[in-house]
């Protein structure tokens, strides 16, 4: 009884060739990218849920949407031909199901894993990966009630203990995002205890809600509360979006109009990749637009909302920031629904701050009570880097926000690892489709010069840090370059990044294509192993040497003439739209 009980508590399952964590946006993506380029490798999803999708099956309020246009949010290889160009929650959760199925991804995802602990050994060049089974995971799940090495019979549950297995990888991927799944931000208000309704928080919106008929107070200002006001004011007696302080706002049409009038002369796909392109450029010249020309934009922004609102609305008050577009992420209102629901009469913006809750509703600062059934607390997310999973590096913790980020998806001294991280100006998907590409080029050189090891950097990386600088503060600034308070109030749980390539993270789409499609795989500060060189680092704890291997193979770097850049007036163009505000 006392083996079975220790097998049933750590059941050391497979071995497979790429292990990725998560099965959002960001897996199967790279899933898809593996199937693709790499059939003989083993790979395997592990998701902690129930089912796929990530954010957008974990987040269900009413109105759900990304602010991402979904012709460049769905994956290039499998472009989204749908007319509607701002879907929906459920419409991209649906995408993302038929894209794993037509890939077979859907079929390597292994459902409530939820992983806790990888550690790296030098010395056997794999990842050992400690995984607990929630109640999502399949009964004949290695480790679970009639799983292999665990005993049956009535009593054998609760003597096995807790349902735990062990796996190996070459190469760990994690596609967990950026936050924490389990909770948001909820601020501690005062008295909210003397408030006799409910208080919700989007990110785990209660089933049992009905809102029909109620006085809501929506409090934030960001994508998720944008998106949330209009939706809760079709059924709502009122609503009030109570912000801090404005937030930049433009709308845009749900059905892209270009895409329209090309879908009458092209196919489906090429209509689709044409707008996807279009989209794409017209971004990233609208963020180099906001960089150096903040004024413009910002008038021409404001500019569109005055004309949105009836006429003598206050736009300076209550849509008017402090800071310049794209200091913080832009705001879409498809088809301008926001500021519908606002002429309608059926929304107000307040622009102050909570004093106290009390038991007819909030009582702001300025002396106003705002009376209320119903509390929306959209006051953003707590970030977290890899769902808080504890990685080791031959024994050694490491320290996330200590670390560096390289090329924008590897982890400083951390060997056989990489992750997605998407833009902050742009669709997520851009960057997971380079991500998986760039790792598919990374896996073929390992195989061609017989390594089995890559690492950025030193694998020592903790200990060169400078004292005090436990939040990783003394190793350049976080890998998000955004002034939002969501992102300020967690900066500690980032990993960092350098002054320059290939340590600096660009928020740059064009730029990533030029580095990870096309750039080389090598570089001098990555280095490439084989096992027993692998095995000797473990020991005598070398300094980081040189990269070997730098001369090109056929297919290391593809050359890419350059592109002069030159100063370009403002056009008169849509306004682009913003990247998803929940990711990934």
């Amino acid at each position: 009884m006392i083996m079975a009980a220790r097998l049933s508590d750590e059941y050391l399952g497979e071995h497979v060739d790429v292990l990725i964590i998560g099965a959002g946006l960001s897996g199967i993506g790279i899933a898809t990218h593996l199937r693709r380029r790499h059939p003989g490798r083993g790979v395997a999803l592990l998701e902690a849920r129930g089912t796929l999708g990530g954010t957008w099956d974990l987040f269900r309020y009413p109105g759900i949407r990304s602010d991402s246009d979904m012709n460049s949010l769905g994956y290039a290889s499998r472009p989204w031909t749908g007319e509607e160009s701002i879907v929906d929650g459920p419409s991209i959760l649906r995408y993302l199901a038929e894209t794993a199925r037509a890939h077979g991804v859907d079929e390597l995802v292994r459902y409530g894993h939820r992983v806790v602990a990888a550690s790296w050994s030098s010395t056997l060049a794999r990842w050992t990966v400690d995984v607990e089974l929630t109640a999502d995971a399949p009964p004949s799940a290695p480790g679970g009630p009639g799983g292999p090495g665990v005993p049956s019979g009535p009593g054998a549950a609760a003597a096995a203990g807790p349902r735990r297995i062990r796996l190996t990888c070459d190469v760990l991927v994690g596609a967990t995002g950026y936050y924490r799944y389990d909770r948001g931000h909820e601020p501690d208000f005062p008295g909210r205890a003397a408030f006799p309704g409910r208080v919700v928080h989007p990110q785990h919106w209660p089933d049992d809600l009905d809102h029909f008929g109620q006085r809501v107070v929506v409090i934030g200002s960001g994508a998720t509360a944008m998106t949330l006001v209009p939706a809760l004011a079709e059924r709502a007696a009122h609503v009030t979006m109570l912000q801090r302080s404005p937030t930049y706002v433009v709308a845009l049409p749900a059905v892209h109009p270009l895409m329209t009038r090309l879908r009458r002369v092209l196919p489906a796909r090429w209509a689709a990749w044409l707008v996807r392109w279009h989209n794409i450029l017209l971004g990233q010249f609208m963020y180099w637009l906001s960089r150096h020309r903040p004024e413009a934009v910002r008038r021409e922004l404001l500019a569109r909302v005055a004309r949105a609102l009836p006429a003598g609305y206050d736009v300076a008050t209550h849509f008017a920031p402090a800071y310049g577009p794209w200091d913080q992420r832009l705001c879409v209102a498809p088809d301008g629904d926001l500021f519908r629901a606002i002429s309608a009469g059926n929304v107000e913006v307040v622009t102050d701050h909570v004093d106290t809750f009390t038991e007819r509703g909030i009582r702001l600062r300025s002396g106003r009570e705002l009376a209320a059934d119903v509390v929306v607390t959209a006051t953003g997310l707590r970030l977290r880097m890899f769902d808080g999973i504890a990685l080791t590096v031959d024994g050694e913790p490491v320290h996330v926000p200590r670390r560096r980020v390289y090329k924008g998806m590897m982890l400083e001294g951390v060997p056989n690892f990489a992750f997605a991280l998407g833009y902050v100006n742009a669709s997520w998907t851009l960057k997971v489709d380079l991500v998986g590409g760039h790792l598919c080029r990374l896996l073929r050189h390992l195989d061609r010069h017989g390594y089995r090891v890559f690492v950025p950097g030193d694998l020592t990386a903790d200990r060169a840090l400078p004292a005090g600088s436990a939040a990783g503060t003394g190793r350049g600034s976080s890998v998000l370059d955004l002034t939002a308070s969501y992102v300020l109030r967690d900066a500690g749980e980032l990993p960092r990044q350098g002054d320059r390539p290939p340590w600096r993270t660009r928020m740059s789409y064009l730029a990533d294509i030029r580095a990870l499609r096309f750039g080389r795989v090598t570089g001098l500060d990555l280095r490439f192993l084989p096992p027993p060189e692998a095995a000797s680092e473990a020991v005598v704890r070398r300094p980081a040497a040189p990269a070997v291997n730098q001369g090109t193979a056929a297919d290391d770097a593809v050359p890419v003439p350059s592109v002069p850049t030159q100063s370009v007036p403002m056009p008169s163009v849509p306004i682009p739209s913003a990247p998803t505000r929940v990711a990934r």
